[in-house]
């Protein structure tokens, strides 16, 4: 019996410590986050005596259990004599849940005879570098990767970029379209009831994309910017 409640205190003594080692950090954490942010979670990390934790805008890093030391930047562990990035891995993460809550529906896809490989591109009809990608899809086609593109207007949800977008994604011809706009064709002007820019832009947003394009593998792994097609085929392998 006498065990029992040992168990039992040990076990409430250690949810006490993880509980005050959590209030501690968030306290500290509200004298130096920015005000518009919030602490989604608090929770042990990988890395001895540091806790994980996670803000309202994606972003995250590592604190100290005593609240006074904070890591911002990759952590690595070494593993079977390698450098494992658990910053990395949590990216990938964060990139995969991303690519789950995106209804297939809403992507402009360029495919293969042959899909070896699926890749996920927020793209931006002014920029120059999507224009470049795009004038070289045919080559990503030939390495059997097929381009699913989402919309991400980095001049905003009120930009003339977005109202562009539009009418390519509520286009029955969205890949003409999206090739034409690319290419500075003009289009009449049109929207719909199912635009999914702007989800789009939040979902880019929610990983913290900042620019374009930005090319998403399906494990996740994340390319900010322009990569030839006999280049990324090396990091779909």
């Amino acid at each position: 019996m006498k065990k029992i409640i040992f168990v039992f205190l040990f076990i409430i003594s250690c949810s006490q410590i993880e509980n005050d080692s959590s209030q501690l950090i968030e306290e500290q954490l509200s004298k130096v986050i920015p005000i518009e942010l919030n602490i989604d979670s608090i929770k042990e990390s990988q890395l001895p005596n540091f806790y994980e934790v996670i803000l309202s805008d994606g972003s995250f890093f590592y604190v100290e259990k005593g609240g006074q030391y904070l890591v911002l930047g990759d952590i690595f562990k070494i593993k079977n004599e390698e450098l494992v990035n658990l910053s990395r891995e949590k990216n990938y993460s964060k990139a995969k849940d991303m690519l789950q809550k995106i209804d297939e529906k809403s992507l402009i896809k360029f495919s293969p005879k042959e899909i070896k490989y699926k890749v996920y591109v927020f793209t931006d009809v002014d920029c120059g570098f999507c224009r470049k990608f795009h004038n070289q899809i045919s080559s990503y086609l030939d390495q059997g990767i097929q381009v699913n593109y989402l919309a991400f207007p980095r001049s905003g949800t009120d930009s003339d970029t977005y109202k562009k977008m539009t009418i390519a994604w509520c286009s029955p011809n969205r890949q003409e379209v999206l090739t034409g706009l690319k290419k500075d064709k003009d289009f009449e002007q049109i929207d719909c009831e199912d635009n999914p820019i702007k989800t789009h832009f939040e979902l880019a947003k929610s990983i913290d994309i900042q620019g374009t394009p930005t090319i998403i593998s399906q494990s996740g792994f994340t390319i900010p910017g322009y990569i030839e097609a006999k280049e990324l085929i090396e990091y779909l392998k």
